[in-house]
């Protein structure tokens, strides 16, 4: 196969990036109606699913959480100065809980849907039926159409998030460790001081992130108008080759932008109905920019990998068709729509492409149109369409 339509889904990504697509804006109501149309004129089984949603998580909550962080870092770190041991361990231990806590939230949760600025939006599916009617497997396509600017570079942003999350595991460790030698053996704990400024240091980093503000001022499309021109080239590609025992859905998502909410609440309500061996998620998110393919085989602290049995196809593919596909571990953040699936279970991975340049235009006016290639479109295209084929050859 040689056309694999990345012309079409450049135009298709081209149409969407007329609109601001911040979750309940006019731009994203307009997005929703421009995707189910393009899915039903393809003749794709299409239905919606609504949800509600709310920003309590991604702009209070974390915000609280952050807060929270520092104080009990500084706290820690200066009773563990003063050789105040017992108030230090407590308070250590509550550090490392919190930190546990925020990273089950990261990884997709609802908790708060309904305080703060509460959203009613919708998943959008379409389906390319197998033409068997027992299929064997099922292959759900990723991709969400929401978008969201913001104050602070998203490399920034990470980088800080990194500093935060990791600079309090370490330090909190030290000190609850610290502490119990001293109650064991009650020896001398020393660099005491160097503990309590270091605390100060890492918490400047949650300080600063109070400070990033969330927009309606990126047409997205990066992240992630081209995940879904991705989504429509494959399915116009299967209607010329369609899966013979596998059912393929199309899941453009929304609310992904302020905590993965769309996802969330998808597998939520099909968890019990999928089979866990059977089921295969490909998430594209920020997608289209020039520079090679990344496979997000790692994350989290500590690390947790996503579906080896799909990076390893999209590899082989990758050296088959000869694209330029590399992996990656990303400790903390950013976050994407496969993280609730992956947390439940099901086997699943996150597709992205772009080099430096084109992440630090993320979540900015300038992720627009200059930034997408047809090039890393047919990447795309290609790495989603013969997955598709090879699982739906698997005996």
């Amino acid at each position: 196969m040689d056309d694999y339509r990345e012309d079409l889904a450049y135009d298709h990504t081209k149409r969407l990036t007329k609109w601001y697509r911040f979750v309940g804006s006019d731009g994203e109501n307009k997005a929703k109606r421009y995707i189910f149309g393009q899915f039903t004129g393809l003749g794709a089984e299409c239905y919606r699913e609504p949800f509600k949603c709310s920003n309590f998580l991604t702009k209070y909550l974390l915000r609280i959480g952050l807060l929270l962080m520092a104080t009990l870092l500084i706290l820690a770190g200066y009773f563990y100065w003063v050789n105040d041991f017992l108030l230090a361990l407590l308070v250590g231990i509550g550090l490392l809980v919190v930190l546990i806590g925020a990273n089950s939230l990261w990884t997709g949760s609802d908790l708060g849907s309904g305080l703060g600025t509460v959203y009613e939006t919708e998943n959008l599916i379409g389906c390319i039926k197998a033409q068997n009617p027992r299929p064997k497997r099922t292959v759900y396509i990723i991709g969400h159409y929401d978008t969201k600017s913001q104050s602070f570079p998203v490399l920034l942003r990470i980088i800080l998030f990194v500093i935060s999350a990791l600079g309090s595991l370490i330090l909190g460790a030290i000190i609850v460790i610290g502490c119990l030698i001293w109650f064991i053996n009650a020896s001398n704990i020393f660099m005491g001081f160097a503990i309590f400024v270091s605390a100060i240091a890492i918490s400047i980093s949650d300080i600063l992130l109070l400070f990033n503000r969330t927009g309606n001022k990126s047409v997205g499309a990066t992240d992630n108008a081209a995940a879904i021109g991705v989504m429509i080239a494959i399915i116009r590609n299967l209607l010329d080759f369609p899966p013979q025992n596998t059912n393929v859905y199309f899941l453009a998502t929304s609310a992904e932008e302020i905590g993965l909410m769309g996802a969330t609440a998808f597998i939520k309500r099909h968890e019990k109905e999928l089979d866990k061996e059977y089921t295969y998620f490909l998430n594209y998110d920020i997608i289209g920019g020039k520079g090679k393919i990344i496979l997000h085989t790692r994350y989290g602290i500590p690390p947790k990998k996503t579906s080896d049995e799909i990076n390893n196809i999209l590899l082989e593919i990758a050296k088959e068709k000869n694209l330029d596909v590399g992996t990656q571990y990303l400790p903390v953040g950013a976050a994407a729509d496969h993280l609730p699936i992956l947390k439940r279970g099901f086997k699943t991975t996150w597709i992205q492409t772009g080099d430096r340049k084109v992440t630090t235009k993320i979540h900015t006016t300038k992720d627009n149109m200059d930034l997408i290639t047809k090039e890393s479109l047919r990447t795309a295209i290609i790495l989603g369409f013969e997955f598709i084929q090879k699982i739906d050859k698997k005996p």
